[in-house]
């Protein structure tokens, strides 16, 4: 699949000598562009959990166990809806260890990656503009490279939409495979509600324009054939356990608790723009090109496509963890129109059309473009990736090898700290933030059960603030503090500098030896944290 999109763009016979000939700079960009991401630690521990999550998955026997990690939701029924994703990575990090998940990591990152190349390519677009794109794209999504089932929402949106549109547009008769990912995509990832509402638009839509005639009418053997292999799509998602209920989690109104703002992912796109402005403004740029291919060509653009390109539009600017969907189909869609569209100009003598003048100026630039991806440094070298590739694969699934990876644990974690809980046989009922409770439960499994961790969206509101404004000590910390001791706190793993570290800055002088203490965190039993505050009538 690699090669196949890029030799049909570039239409040029690739021969032996260049499989054969040294690494060029493209070859050794994407090499290192990948095993940078290879060796880069998680961004987050959302693994830990998920692999936890499927080994109760298969010691219960149920695909909704009840919550067992930590001690103020123990028991009770939780909405997780990923059991295939997460028993499969407990599978691969019980085989492999970290090289698996380091593999499964870059396989999500080039997946998406290739699907957008391949349908660029089939939409006509030149080698010089397929590598432009990939290249923007790498640019900006780079920081979301991380190994979280959302990629598979990711995968299933690139896919289903370009086989809708292959049958839309006449390419392609629309393949029996879509009932077999679909039904994948139902159980691995929640998202797979975004490709019921692709698959049901796109059957209302061709139906409806057989009499609008917005597009060109399918013929009524083809929109059978959709409403059929579709319509077997669309029930294979319900053979997954609570299907309704998971349609239902996106409308509880805890949801949209500022609270949740708190983790990164679910920051509206626009407010980033004082914070992040380069990035903000490369996705809104991105975005942009795309769009305008479809607005060019918006008749040649099915009324589903529409709808799934302002749905995602409406996503990403909601919450940042949509950003990828919205990018990636944006430009598998709108690119191969801006490529038209910029052909169409660029030919035409006499371009009457008043919004195609601009678009003029760019000829020189595409000329240049093309002519630079033409060169032997540019080419693509299939010999030298795949052996890259197959060198990757083999030390990730060597288990010597694989369990033995580097960089496995990130600086932001409490590794030391869990290090000497570990040594010292501590155990029990631990207050941290939610990713510090992650990791407490990771290392420590049943031995340490966490107050909240990063499965935010399943603890009640006021545990997730708990979390954050009591190290913080803000208006309401006493009561804050009442709630986490009634829970049984034993106790509490503090950060000691930033926003959070407050209360340790407070109390360390009432403090003689704390249980253990680092530049990063210090651990306290619950008695300390007590008494140490009640030193300190002023704060109250």
């Amino acid at each position: 699949m690699t090669t196949a999109f890029i030799d049909a763009a570039v239409r040029k016979p690739r021969t032996s000598a260049i499989a054969l000939a040294a690494p060029n700079l493209l070859t050794i960009c994407l090499v290192a562009t990948f095993v940078l991401n290879y060796i880069t630690p998680f961004n987050d521990l959302d693994f830990a959990w998920q692999i936890r999550g499927g080994e109760r998955i298969l010691e219960t026997g149920q695909l909704l166990p009840t919550e067992a990690f930590s001690y103020t939701i123990h028991g009770k029924p939780v909405s997780q809806f990923e059991w295939l994703y997460e028993v499969s990575l407990y599978g691969v990090w019980s085989a492999f260890g970290f090289g698996g998940l380091k593999l499964l990591r870059t396989a999500f990152t080039v997946v998406p990656l290739l699907l957008v190349g391949l349908r660029l390519s089939k939409g006509g677009v030149r080698w010089h503009g397929i590598a432009l794109t990939l290249i923007a794209a790498v640019g900006l999504l780079y920081p979301f490279w991380n190994l979280r089932p959302l990629c598979c929402t990711t995968i299933g949106l690139l896919l289903v939409s370009g086989w809708l549109r292959d049958h839309c547009t006449g390419r392609r008769p629309l393949t029996w495979w879509l009932p077999l990912a679909m039904l994948l995509w139902g159980n691995l990832h929640p998202g797979v509600i975004t490709g019921q509402g692709l698959v049901f638009g796109a059957i209302a839509w061709e139906w409806l324009n057989r009499l609008l005639r917005w597009n060109p009418p399918l013929s009524t053997a083809a929109c059978r054939r959709l409403t059929l292999i579709g319509g077997l799509g669309l029930a294979a998602t319900f053979l997954s356990p609570a299907p309704i209920a998971r349609f239902l989690l996106v409308f509880q109104p805890e949801l949209r608790h500022p609270i949740f703002r708190l983790f990164g992912e679910m920051q509206p796109l626009p407010l980033l723009i004082a914070e992040h402005p380069v990035f903000t403004i490369s996705a809104y740029l991105l975005a942009a090109v795309g769009t305008l291919g479809v607005l060019c060509q918006l008749r040649r653009v099915r009324g589903w496509e529409a709808a799934l390109l302002l749905g995602l539009a409406f996503l990403a600017n909601s919450a940042l963890r949509c950003v990828p969907d919205w990018e990636l189909v944006t430009l598998a869609i709108g690119i191969p129109l801006f490529a038209t569209t910029l052909r169409n100009a660029f030919r035409a003598r006499r371009v009457s059309e008043g919004y195609l003048r601009p678009l003029l100026a760019l000829r020189p630039v595409t000329l240049k473009l093309r002519r630079a991806f033409q060169r032997p440094q540019f080419r693509v070298q299939p010999g030298w990736l795949i052996g890259a590739c197959i060198v990757l694969i083999v030390a990730s699934l060597t288990p010597p090898l694989g369990r033995r990876m580097p960089k496995q644990n990130s600086p932001e974690w409490p590794v030391a700290a869990l290090d000497w809980i570990e040594a010292n046989g501590v155990h029990g009922r631990f207050f941290a933030q939610p990713d510090h409770g992650t990791y407490i439960g990771w290392r420590l499994r049943e031995r340490g059960l966490c107050y909240v961790d990063a499965r935010g969206f399943l603890f009640p509101p006021e545990l997730i603030e708990d979390s954050h404004f009591l190290q913080q000590l803000t208006a309401e910390w006493p009561e804050r503090l009442d709630r986490v001791l009634a829970f049984g706190t034993d106790y509490f793993l503090l950060e000691t500098s930033g926003p959070r570290g407050k209360l340790w800055e407070t109390i360390q002088p009432s403090i003689a030896e704390p249980l253990y203490l680092d530049a990063q965190v210090v651990l306290l039993s619950a008695a300390q944290v007590r008494d140490a505050l009640a030193t300190k009538p002023a704060l109250k």
